[in-house]
């Protein structure tokens, strides 16, 4: 890692132009600046990582890897490299791979938010749920402002059965967005599962009332109707 900074730090005409293009966007440009600094300097770890996220941006998942995996070679210490490939792994569903890689990441820096964010998006197209809802659990705790994570863990413990945690999570959104739809209408399958109907109701309405055409909260408006129509 020493030596890819020092290479850096040479202001390379060709690394400045290629970061230049980077930022502007110009990515082929950014490319073809990178791939002609990567022949002085075929030992450059970062700029291999450059290169391979400015793939990942153009949505050449193949050559993203391809480079990133070679940065991670060049760097194994650099958790962003790590963590960049576990994201290029799993656009491609190498979600087995990408999981290990945030996991190398949270090695390598404990405190590495985001690796628990995506280890919680991975671990719950994985299979693994009871997982997910650890590792979003951690970025909740840590940081209280990510509503999204929130969101997520409501859905992970309403898949698990943990209607009550799952109340308390959607209605955590809600607090910070009170103009989500898809947070009342899940909120309203939570309070459906703990047959608590009229609080149901009242968040599927909700949802309707923000978005009429939502689905899910018309699909759950028609269970509590179906149910009030029977005689027992």
């Amino acid at each position: 890692m020493a030596d890819s900074n020092r290479i850096l730090n040479l202001n390379d005409p060709e690394i400045m132009l290629a970061y230049e293009a980077e930022i502007k966007g110009e990515y082929p440009k950014a490319l073809e600046h990178y791939k002609i600094a990567l022949e002085k300097y075929p030992e450059a770890g970062i700029v291999y990582k450059h290169a391979g996220n400015v793939y990942y941006r153009e949505g050449y998942l193949k050559e993203a890897i391809e480079y990133l995996e070679k940065a991670v070679d060049l760097l194994p210490g650099y958790p962003t490299a790590i963590y960049d490939l576990g994201l290029a792994y799993y656009r491609q569903v190498r979600i087995d791979k990408g999981i290990k890689c945030m996991k190398k990441v949270l090695g390598i820096d404990p405190d590495f938010l985001m690796a628990n964010y995506w280890l919680g998006i991975m671990s719950y197209h994985y299979g693994h749920l009871r997982d997910a809802r650890l590792y979003y659990q951690v970025v909740t705790e840590k940081n209280p402002n990510f509503t999204i994570a929130f969101f997520h863990l409501g859905v992970t413990n309403l898949r698990l059965g943990f209607y009550d945690e799952s109340v308390r999570n959607f209605k955590e959104v809600i607090s910070k967005n009170p103009d989500s739809p898809a947070a009342y209408a899940l909120l309203g399958d939570a309070y459906l599962n703990l047959d608590q109907k009229i609080d149901a109701k009242n968040a599927y309405k909700h949802a309707l009332e923000l978005d009429p055409e939502d689905r899910k909260a018309q699909r759950g408006l028609a269970i509590i109707n179906d149910f009030n129509e029977v005689v027992f």
